[in-house]
């Protein structure tokens, strides 16, 4: 059966579905914001549980912030407030504009300011971490800080992280805290294939630290902040509400992009093999992108209760969308599904209160921008029942 795309525009909003776009007043089916371990609603007719799919979802999108240099990471607070960092080197608060600019930031090529997340215990520390890009002698590093946030401002800069390589190119530079309370990081290989496969280096490798820089006693390599390697450019982490495992997406060569289930001290393959050969020696990627370019980036789940998928969402850079890979509740493949395809380059989604955050990026050198451009944008994923 042919599906039909229709797009009706009301500005600034515009609702987006898998197979139509329509205007939607408000949602008739609000999500719980629980863990799919929790118990289901039940269909009081049939005793049956209740659940949609994603294919049910449609999207609502609004334009919250313009005219924005390359964002690179969303973070939301507790009070509303909305922390961006832009590449050039530029930390800001949403609808209150820069509030610190790292300014020995090397911006060079994919280099500079990239990933931020808070403290597991911000709200009573107001420590923050941002990882970014910088040059020493005729090197080029890449860091791990963190500093307090006060007086709308950042201080005390103190270095957790120092010397990962760093290159005009693949700096991965993702940073998100983990369930456990410990940093996770992603590294490029810094333009330097055969690093990704040497664990006694920092590039190309997914690493794991304590919030103060020191290494945690159970990483799978003794002594070492690694904990997976064999990686090219990763750029997006994200845990799986239901089984609690740590997906990461990473940039392949010539098309061949690839999400990865990542478990501790296990290879990846970079450079030895691509995502598109299977491989008993090394690990294998739970979805490959080889008949097209997607460059994927910040990735984010969606953890409602009473949909049947736990649908993992992957911004695309060349592939300008936001692609769904839908899986199971021990992580496996189900489908995956092209999303908001008229955006443009895609740099961030994350998921905060029932709603999507993304940073588009046509300013960063390989985009077309357009007035207004770059963007943060919010997407409210709706349940519309009358659908089922």
């Amino acid at each position: 059966m042919k599906k039909t795309c229709i797009l009706l525009l009301i500005f600034p909003i515009i609702l987006f579905t898998s197979c139509q776009i329509e205007e939607v007043e408000t949602p008739q089916s609000t999500p719980a914001e629980e863990s799919k371990n929790e118990d289901e609603d039940t269909n009081e007719a049939t005793g049956e549980l209740s659940e949609s799919s994603t294919e049910d979802l449609k999207y609502k999108t609004e334009i919250i912030a313009e005219n924005l240099e390359i964002p690179w990471e969303i973070v939301p607070i507790s009070d509303g407030r909305i922390f961006i960092t832009e590449r050039p080197g530029r930390v800001l608060l949403l609808d209150e504009g820069e509030i610190y600019d790292i300014h020995n930031v090397e911006h060079i090529g994919e280099g500079g300011l990239l990933g931020m997340d808070l403290s597991p215990d911000f709200k009573n520390n107001n420590i923050i971490y941002l990882y970014y890009t910088y040059a020493e002698g005729n090197q080029i590093y890449n860091r791990v800080s963190r500093f307090t946030f006060e007086e709308n401002t950042l201080n005390n800069e103190q270095i957790i992280l120092d010397k990962i390589p760093g290159s005009q190119f693949h700096n991965g530079g993702r940073i998100k805290f983990g369930p456990d309370n410990k940093l996770y990081i992603t590294t490029g290989d810094a333009q330097q294939e055969n690093s990704s496969q040497d664990i006694d280096t920092l590039s190309g490798k997914i690493l794991r630290i304590n919030p103060d820089g020191t290494i945690p006693t159970d990483n799978p390599f003794d002594s070492s902040p690694v904990f997976a390697y064999g990686l090219r450019n990763p750029q997006g982490l994200a845990w799986h509400p239901v089984s609690g495992q740590l997906f990461a997406s990473d940039h392949g060569p010539n098309r061949k992009d690839e999400i990865n289930l990542i478990q501790p001290g296990k290879n990846y393959g970079w450079p030895i093999i691509t995502c598109d050969e299977e491989s008993l020696e090394y690990e294998n990627p739970i979805a490959c992108y080889s008949d097209f370019t997607l460059a994927p980036s910040g990735i984010t789940f969606l953890p409602w209760s009473n949909i049947e998928e736990t649908p993992l969402y992957i911004a695309g850079l060349r592939g300008s969308m936001v692609m769904r890979v839908d899986l199971d509740n021990e992580g496996n493949f189900i489908r995956q599904e092209r999303l908001l395809q008229d955006l443009g380059r895609i740099r961030t989604v994350i998921y905060h209160e029932y709603a999507f955050y993304i940073a588009t990026n046509k300013t960063d050198g390989r985009g077309t921008p357009m007035e207004g451009d770059d963007k943060i944008i919010k997407v409210t994923p709706i349940l519309n029942a009358s659908d089922e």
